[in-house]
């Protein structure tokens, strides 16, 4: 586990070296509540603002970008020719992807914690005072799956091109379809029926009823589904890497 360890140091200062990822994975969740937070102020009251909302559903939307970071750090050009000694090199063919996952998770998590953190004290979001941890948890496993998915999505197509179109095509659609970018019943019946089943959508519905609820009868359920998500993500990504593809 020595060598596990080691890859994932490697890969984690790979993604804490490169200033546009730490760039964009601060300022685009701020960005995001801040502008349409803005733009949106009147529609909502005094007790429930916008900035509430959207601190919620665009911090959870900018988790699901962790995706991009994971086939990034998996297939980038520069970052295949520096893991080429390591695809040679007698390790586990699974370490790879699994590596590239904890290390996306790390980093995503720490920075979008502080975007969260700066969103709080800037616009005075509410992010549940007595369910913080358990908020913060169902944040972090929503991190978690799409880490996953992003380098299931390069182990299927085996291009980090391919990848990110599918990635931000899927992304895109799920936070349609969750109402973390607008309410989902604008979209119609037979939307709303779709959103109910997306996990995206029970981990928003469950974390405005624990701030506003102080209901957290969800929380485990979904932060459960999350876990076993994440984990089935993975292992098929273990599964279908194959490190002579990866070359």
């Amino acid at each position: 586990m020595y060598r596990l360890v080691k890859i994932i140091q490697r890969d984690t200062i790979n993604l804490l070296t490169n200033p546009m990822w730490i760039f964009f994975s601060l300022m685009f969740p701020f960005l995001l509540v801040a502008i349409l937070g803005f733009l949106t102020e009147g529609l909502y009251g005094d007790y429930f603002t916008s900035y509430d909302y959207y601190g919620v559903t665009l911090m959870l939307f900018s988790a699901m970008y962790a995706g991009t970071f994971s086939a990034n750090s998996f297939m980038e050009e520069k970052i295949k020719r520096a893991n080429l000694r390591i695809v040679y090199s007698p390790i586990r063919n699974w370490f790879i992807p699994f590596s590239k996952v904890i290390a996306t998770f790390i980093f995503s998590t720490f920075f979008y914690t502080i975007a969260a953190v700066i969103c709080h004290f800037l616009f005075q979001i509410r992010f549940g005072d007595e369910k913080l941890l358990q908020i913060w948890l169902l944040f972090i496993g929503m991190n978690l799956l799409f880490s996953c998915i992003g380098v299931l999505m390069c182990c299927i197509f085996r291009s980090e091109g391919v990848a990110n179109q599918i990635l931000s095509i899927l992304t895109a659609a799920l936070a349609m379809l969750s109402g973390l970018l607008f309410p989902v019943a604008n979209l119609g019946e037979t939307f709303i029926k779709i959103s109910k089943w997306l996990p995206t959508t029970k981990v928003a519905q469950t974390v405005f009823e624990m701030i506003y609820d102080q209901n957290a009868a969800n929380f485990l359920p979904v932060f459960m589904l999350l876990l076993i998500l994440s984990g089935l993500m993975m292992t098929v990504s273990m599964i279908l890497f194959n490190g002579e593809e990866y070359v």
